[in-house]
Parts: C-alpha cells; structure tokens; sequence
C-alpha cells in the first residue's frame, strides 16, 4: 500500500499538483533532506518540494527498487532532471543554474500514517549530483 501511496506522492510532484502533494503530507510529518536540513510540518515540507520543482524541470522518478515493512516504504531511484533554475543552499546562497541535465541515485524512505506521510528520509550522493549538474569538478 505504502509504495502505491509514495508513488502518487511523487507522480504529483511531477505534475506540479501541489494540493495533492499536500494532501499527502500528514500535519505533523517531518522530513530530512540529502544535507541534513530537517523539515517540520506539512507547509515546511511542501515549501522544499517546491524550491526542489523550482530548481530542476522535467523531474522524472525511476523506481530501481522498493520495499515496504508495516507502515514503511523504502524506495532506491534514479532521478533525472535539467538544473534550469537556482539552487538554494543550506546557507540561504544561491547557485544558478547551469541547464544541464543529470541522472543521480537516491533512496526515500517513507514512515506513513493513516495514508499520510509521517516521517520522510531522503538520501543521495551529493558530490556525484553536484559534479552531474557541473557545480564541482567530476
């Protein structure tokens, strides 16, 4: 049930159809991105969804490999997108974009409530996606 609902979740990120990205969330959920940045709350997480959306366009999500235990999915993709806007750091810089397209592996693991998420992991090599879109030597 969990990979269905994580596959929603992410075919509405595509879409930019932020209400059902939204809807999506629980109230209290709590996410944690590749660098650490914790989340709190549904509006905080939608809010780095979309300054994820605003910094790559034609995301697309290849699930390479899923696994759900109890209220748990863990997803392994490839993520492919062109880096046509800025990207935010931790920091509050900003780096422009460079309008190249990269493919970088990610895992996402999921903690669901009532169809909702609780709890959002998301790990990814983040010196192979900074070099992937030209931000750093390969």
């Amino acid at each position: 049930m969990s990979v269905q609902l994580f596959k929603k979740y992410t075919q509405a990120f595509v879409d930019s159809d932020w209400d059902t990205v939204s809807s999506i969330y629980a109230e209290d959920c709590v996410g944690v991105d590749p660098d650490g940045s914790i989340f709190d709350g549904r509006e905080s997480n939608l809010a780095n969804d979309k300054k994820w959306a605003s910094m790559m366009s034609d995301f697309n999500f290849n699930y390479v490999n899923t696994v759900e235990s109890g209220n748990s999915s863990v997803v392994e993709l490839e993520i492919t997108g062109t880096m046509t806007g800025e990207m935010e750091t931790p920091d509050g810089s900003k780096i422009p974009p460079t309008g190249k397209t990269h493919t970088f592996k990610a895992c996402m693991i999921m903690d669901w409530d009532n169809g909702k998420i609780k709890k959002q992991r998301i790990y990814s090599d983040f010196m192979s996606f900074m070099a992937g879109f030209g931000l750093m030597p390969s």
